[in-house]
């Protein structure tokens, strides 16, 4: 999604006014959106828990898989949202976080999409590896507003969406996230379902950068064992595709690279995604995984600097981000990298006129 210049304007002047405290808060992504509510018989409750982290954030980043249903999250058709009850949900959760932060920011809202909209109600696709079997992206498009305009019409600003990974080893037992073996052809569907849902002005998070398909022994988050050639030819391509589709967003993989977390790489999110590939967007992390970095660094704190420094915009699940400020107050992170993050946040929240 292309950030107008206006839009841009306008989150900087904002960022002036805001405190660390806030600035911060506005990376985290702490919560499980499918926890924040209840149903009793006076109808729709917030969980303190919700309202807790919007009280520490002074308002709320993003908020991860409000309408989230499958066995993981534990909703369905009997307790998950759909239909009215997902607008009243939206509406009430989306009020709270502006009456209650002091700027009145409001939140983006996140979802998965691996192969259509995970709620109850949603309009499902094959999985990628069926999808790349039809070798008719055109197809794949089509379907793809779809998506998009359901997305949409329930309110949900980002669309975290499986594409980059290329299937090296059969036994992964995520292969069905792939579109195949070619990385041609996986280009070509990551630009045509990029293109298709961001038509509707739902930004995509394309997922996960990077190699994380090559693993070893077929293990998940397991290292990509692989040198500089093999990731420009195999495992960047589908990347690139989207990045030309102005893509909002670029999920991190769980996986090293030759000995480098994906997550705490300056060289593969920074100088290869935004030099090499052109990317001006989110970089979001996967589930809990800048906590992961604490086997290296031995600390949180250390682990949130490690991850923002090399590129990780918004967190997912993990308590590392939540220490931003202290990172920043220890001289572990620059002000104004803090700052550059918050902006694209920001600039996406008014782009997409919330």
């Amino acid at each position: 999604m292309i950030i107008s210049q206006a839009s841009k304007d306008r989150a900087r002047t904002l960022l002036g006014q805001m405190t660390l405290q806030e600035k911060a808060g506005q990376l985290n992504q702490r919560l499980m959106g499918f926890k924040c509510y209840e149903w009793t018989a006076s109808g729709f409750t917030l969980t303190q828990d919700f309202k807790q982290e919007v009280s520490r954030c002074g308002g709320l980043g993003v908020l991860y898989g409000l309408f989230r249903a499958d066995p993981w999250s534990g909703r369905g058709f009997a307790n998950g949202l759909y239909g009215a009850k997902a607008m009243q949900a939206y509406n009430l959760t989306q009020r709270y976080v502006i009456e209650h932060s002091r700027l009145h920011i409001p939140m983006l809202l996140s979802s998965e999409s691996p192969h259509g909209h995970q709620a109850p109600g949603g309009y499902l696709l094959p999985v990628n590896l069926a999808v790349g079997a039809t070798f008719n992206p055109d197809l794949f498009r089509q379907a793809g507003r779809i998506v998009g305009r359901q997305l949409a019409r329930q309110g949900v600003d980002l669309a975290l969406i499986s594409m980059l990974d290329i299937l090296r080893d059969p036994r992964w037992g995520r292969s069905e996230e792939c579109f195949g073996e070619d990385p041609y052809m996986a280009s070509l569907f990551a630009a045509a379902i990029t293109e298709a849902v961001e038509s509707e002005r739902v930004g995509v998070v394309a997922k996960h950068f990077c190699a994380q398909g090559e693993t070893t022994g077929g293990i998940n988050g397991s290292a990509a064992r692989i040198g500089d050639r093999e990731l420009h030819e195999i495992h960047l391509p589908a990347a690139a595709g989207c990045c030309r589709q102005q893509v909002t967003g670029i999920m991190a993989a769980y996986n090293e690279i030759d000995g480098v977390y994906c997550h705490a790489n300056p060289e593969l999110l920074t100088c290869i995604l935004r030099k090499e590939l052109g990317f001006d967007g989110l970089v979001m992390a996967d589930g809990e995984a800048i906590d992961r970095l604490d086997s290296i660094t031995g600390d949180g704190v250390r682990s949130a600097a490690l991850a923002l420094n090399a590129g990780v915009t918004v967190g997912l699940w993990d308590q590392a981000y939540t220490h931003l400020e202290e990172a920043v107050n220890r001289g572990l992170i620059n002000p104004a990298t803090l700052d550059a993050a918050v902006l694209r946040v920001l600039s996406l929240k008014y782009e997409l006129g919330l």
